[in-house]
């Protein structure tokens, strides 16, 4: 029934503030901007495996909410395929960034996890070598 991701969604209060995190610290330059609903988003393009001549998009937003969601807990978590894992981490904490643990699961590859400043978990990872 479900064939893949069509999007990922944050929510803030702050979606400005949120957008430049996400791309001082992680590369994601949101560079698209919905005036309606003041939201920022980004695409990813891949192909499909089956299928090369099909071109999917992933989209990724921070949204506004009109509710009060500072220091509220967050479930949830939102994995991020990295290059080197070493060169991120240390991006991430020359931003100040805390790193809440590494883990290397071989066969699989490297993990880390951290937070944004809204309190979102995210989970990076460097495949293994296949």
């Amino acid at each position: 029934m479900i064939d893949g991701i069509g999007g990922v969604f944050l929510f803030s209060n702050d979606t400005k503030r949120l957008a430049a995190w996400y791309r001082d610290c992680l590369g994601i330059n949101a560079a698209g901007q919905d005036a309606e609903c003041n939201s920022v988003y980004a695409t990813f393009d891949s192909r499909d495996l089956e299928h090369p001549e099909i071109k999917r998009t992933m989209a990724w937003a921070i949204m506004p909410t009109d509710q009060d969601i500072k220091d509220k807990p967050r479930t949830g978590q939102i994995n991020y395929r990295v290059k080197n894992m070493a060169e991120v981490l240390d991006h991430l904490k020359s931003k100040g960034v805390a790193i809440d643990k590494t883990q290397d699961y071989p066969g699989y590859g490297k993990f880390a996890w951290v937070k944004d400043p809204d309190g979102n978990k995210i989970e990076l990872w460097e495949p293994g070598e296949e």
